[in-house]
């Protein structure tokens, strides 16, 4: 014969274990919720844990109008009322903290709230760090910002280096072409070849860059004037 299944815990049953969870016990100053989550010492054994269980067995059905109940199922039922409405009480803080959001059917219902009261419902894995009111609009706003002064400040440290190259690489009048002379006894020109460019970072390093490769040119033309110059001299 198949175990019958027990009655389904109502509503007004949910609510008074939850009252009863958040009332204190005895003389140990917290609640039995908290009681119960403590953990075992020399005061709070588990033998301490299960007299509160029992205690809460005889006042939820002196209370109760529905079937006996057992204290492990109460304590099983309350386990899983903890879980449940806590994730429901974290999405209806979700939900309120959206900005511009249509209205929602909330799930947070009296029962939520009782057994939140029990709970706590400040906490980081509860509220997160910062308040449910807080308005994340101006959180990214702050952060968009924060990200553009920071490309700016990237942006001036590369165009200062390139500045820097270009002043490296300008070209010097007062410099002389002094052409090599070949084993064969001839005077031949050596241009070296221009330095390779760096990708640019904005329009301001890109004018450094176009600067640098004009006075690049007149340079190697100047070489090749010189070099011209000197084969005529020989010859």
């Amino acid at each position: 014969m198949a175990k019958q299944r027990a009655p389904n815990v109502t509503l007004q049953e949910n609510t008074l274990l939850a009252h009863l969870m958040g009332e204190e016990y005895m003389n140990f100053g917290m609640s039995r919720h908290k009681l119960d989550r403590h953990r075992f010492t020399s005061q709070i054994s588990s033998s301490v844990k299960k007299e509160m269980w029992s205690n809460v067995e005889t006042t939820f059905n002196a209370n109760s109008t529905g079937p006996h109940r057992k204290g492990s199922d109460l304590e099983k039922k309350w386990e899983n009322l903890t879980s449940t409405q806590r994730g429901i009480y974290q999405d209806h803080q979700r939900m309120l903290t959206l900005t511009g959001s249509p209205p929602f059917n909330s799930k947070c219902t009296i029962l939520t709230e009782a057994v939140m009261n029990v709970i706590g419902k400040e906490g980081v894995d509860i509220m997160g760090i910062g308040p449910s009111s807080l308005d994340t609009s101006i959180l990214q706003l702050t952060d968009m910002r924060d990200d553009d002064q920071q490309d700016a400040e990237i942006n001036m440290t590369m165009c200062t280096s390139s500045a820097a190259m270009s002043k490296s690489v300008s070209f010097n009048p007062k410099r002389r072409y002094t052409p090599s002379m070949a084993e064969n006894g001839y005077r031949s020109a050596t241009i070296s070849p221009p330095d390779k460019p760096s990708p640019s970072c904005c329009s301001h390093c890109s004018l450094h860059e176009l600067n640098a490769l004009k006075k690049r040119k007149l340079e190697l033309q100047i070489q090749l004037f010189e070099a011209q110059l000197a084969r005529f001299d020989e010859e």
